[in-house]
């Protein structure tokens, strides 16, 4: 089945994407083609765009909603005409087939890859592993986002840390996925939930997503504002949780000292410091803290998510009002308006997450 697309594509050595018409007629036997509703635009992308090492063209993109319009011969959980959520977390690893990542031939000659899929363009043909049914009930905005910004925030609450009532979590970076793992906490009954940010607006909008109390950290001591925010019977201070959303490897070190400490000779550990924005560079820590506080550190990927089994979780959130992804959705572009989209994330502009739209 032949499909007019258009795709949009990181060329090599250029840092602005480019939408060129290409015609799908072929489906390898685990691949299918989606034609996109609505996708995200996740800031892990922009160290795609602004990777001075790239050397080929790319293809972008990893959270979606669309429709299936064509399967390969061994496709067996979707067929066409279904509506799916694309994602970057394989929904079945452990099946003994690694899925193969996505690339397109264009009539140029020009081969673009990715890493694993990709999302941003009319259509988009992408290994079966990363396609999943989606619940009943899904609006656009939520299909949108949950194949990553959700995934990953909501995802790291709930599965990396498994956060329990009555606990507390701070979370570092007030942006998508800071905000989907505020909302995850305080929908889980952590308390308090404390944001911290350098943006009032983002800290703002936190609020709105169950932050019971915010930091500005240019403003203030953010270390010392959350340990006084977390008092414990034991005598101890700062949160059983913080998810550092930032992706700032120097911020690391400042989100575990929030962590609270262990109580030596009493059986009681430490928090955890959770990872969950992706350090690019390497970091330093306090060995000390660390060590002598008993805390852990963590590392996260993708929410430690199952696909199939959270994205139906997700959908529960919005279906009973505990989700409002319409809110976390603060930016919408149409496909042409996809690199003003990239420049308003990398210039701090988007106070959620950003969505481009292709049809209703």
């Amino acid at each position: 089945m032949a499909v007019d697309a258009r795709i949009a594509v990181l060329p090599a050595g250029q840092q602005a994407v480019e939408i060129r018409e290409v015609t799908l007629d072929v489906v390898g036997p685990y691949e299918v083609v989606v034609r996109q509703k609505a996708f995200g635009v996740c800031h892990s992308q922009l160290d795609r765009i602004y990777d001075p090492s790239r050397t080929e063209s790319m293809l972008l993109g990893h959270e979606s909603i669309g429709t299936v319009v064509a399967v390969g011969d061994q496709v067996r959980h979707v067929v066409p005409g279904d509506e799916v959520l694309t994602t970057w977390i394989p929904r079945t690893p452990l099946d003994g087939r690694p899925p193969e990542p996505a690339r397109i031939a264009f009539p140029d000659g020009d081969l673009a890859r990715t890493h694993n899929t990709f999302t941003w363009g009319t259509h988009a043909v992408v290994d079966e592993q990363y396609v999943v049914k989606t619940p009943e009930d899904t609006p656009l905005d939520l299909g949108s986002i949950i194949g990553c910004a959700l995934m990953t925030g909501a995802g790291a609450v709930m599965n990396s840390a498994e956060v329990r009532a009555g606990q507390s979590v701070a979370v570092w970076g007030a942006g998508g996925v800071g905000l989907c793992a505020i909302a995850g906490a305080a929908i889980l009954g952590a308390s308090p939930v404390v944001a911290v940010d350098v943006d009032d607006d983002k800290l703002k909008l936190a609020e709105q997503f169950g932050a019971t109390d915010v930091v500005n950290a240019k403003k203030t001591d953010p270390v010392a504002a959350i340990r006084a925010l977390t008092p414990h019977d034991d005598g101890t201070r700062g949160v059983d949780y913080a998810f550092d959303c930032t992706g700032i490897g120097a911020n690391i070190p400042v989100s575990l000292a929030s962590v609270r400490p262990g109580v030596r000779g009493a059986g009681i550990r430490g928090g955890a410091d959770v990872l969950v924005g992706i350090p690019r560079v390497p970091f330093q820590l306090d060995s000390m803290d660390l060590l002598n506080g008993e805390k852990s550190l963590l590392g996260c990927v993708g929410g430690s998510c199952d696909p199939v089994r959270d994205f139906e979780t997700f959908v529960e959130w919005t279906r009973d009002g505990r989700f409002d992804p319409s809110a976390l959705v603060t930016d919408r572009f149409a496909l042409d308006e996809l690199n003003n989209a990239v420049e308003a994330l990398h210039e701090g502009r988007v106070r959620g997450r950003a969505v481009v739209e292709l049809e209703g």
